[in-house]
């Protein structure tokens, strides 16, 4: 059997063997497809041609298929059904009707400050959703993401940079001092620059680094801070400072909530500090599916809240 050269066969023949097929009458089968009955005979001569068989056979009630016609029914009807699921229009993005979960790598501080507002939204809007929360180091990111094992990050992010990786900018939150109520060196809810470089500090370093990003500032100040320890969590850090002299440095955000709940002052640094920064990060090829659309402006919408709070 030679090979078809299928780029010069016309599909629309297909869609009339179906017709022929499940009518068995050439007349009803030209009804069905409104062409003239002289029409659906002719491409019955080119399905005959192309398949080098006569495919359908005359009978007293109309038509009948020959053993090859009956051989192509069941492949041409799979064949057409698949093209016509690719060409069908696409529904519109419905959330309530998803069933999937998100799997974000995270931290504690996008999750304290994002992730209960997200939630009210996700069980509002598709509670068929479920969130999966993950730790991965900042320099597999992108792997991860590669890899399908990352929907999206949040977080700062700055060492997660690659061409295909999309950032959305969630929210800027400005450092702020935190230390126990009644702390001696805090005066009318100010600490001055030489008593905050005196005092002994907690640092939030998931890697256990003595140096983050406050210490820039400072170290352009010509001053170094007395790191007395470091804590992997911003979340452990209130309650380290809550029970000693220690002093340390919070995103705002995070640092007006735990001071509503804990024994804790929050103050303005005595000097000029870098923001934080949270960011959305995906694979740009995902950012424009309307599941992650929706994402991206759930989470504007709960970073705007914050905001507010």
């Amino acid at each position: 059997m030679h090979k078809i050269d299928i780029s010069r066969i016309d599909l629309n023949l297909l869609v009339v063997f179906e017709a022929l097929m499940e009518e068995r009458h050439v007349g009803r089968a030209s009804v069905r497809l409104s062409l003239s009955q002289s029409a659906t005979s002719h491409a019955l001569a080119r399905l005959r041609a192309l398949f080098e068989d006569p495919l359908f056979v005359r009978n007293p009630r109309g038509i009948e298929a020959t053993a090859r016609g009956r051989e192509l029914a069941v492949p041409i009807a799979e064949a057409l059904a698949q093209l016509r699921v690719v060409f069908a229009p696409k529904a519109a993005f419905d959330p309530a009707a998803l069933r999937r979960t998100f799997t974000v790598s995270t931290h504690d501080y996008a999750l304290a400050t994002l992730v209960p507002a997200l939630m009210v939204a996700l069980r509002a809007q598709a509670p068929g959703v479920e969130l999966r929360c993950v730790s991965v180091h900042p320099t597999r990111i992108v792997e991860a993401l590669d890899r399908g094992e990352l929907d999206f990050a949040l977080g700062g992010l700055r060492r997660v940079q690659a061409a295909r990786v999309q950032h959305t900018l969630l929210f800027r939150d400005h450092f702020v001092g935190v230390a126990r109520q009644g702390h001696p060196r805090l005066r009318k809810g100010r600490m001055s620059l030489k008593d905050f470089a005196a005092q002994s500090h907690v640092v939030v370093s998931p890697s256990g680094e003595t140096r983050v990003d406050v210490d820039a500032a400072l170290v352009a100040l010509g001053i170094e801070r007395r790191i007395a320890m470091t804590a992997p969590s911003f979340l452990a850090l209130p309650f380290i400072v809550e029970g000693s002299d220690l002093i340390g440095v919070l995103p705002r955000r995070l640092a007006a909530r735990a001071a509503e709940r804990m024994a804790l002052s929050c103050f303005e640094l005595p000097f000029e500090a870098e923001p934080s920064t949270c960011s959305m990060a995906a694979l740009k090829p995902l950012m424009a599916t309307p599941e992650m659309q929706w994402m991206r402006a759930l989470l504007e919408a709960a970073a705007a809240q914050g905001a507010a709070d």
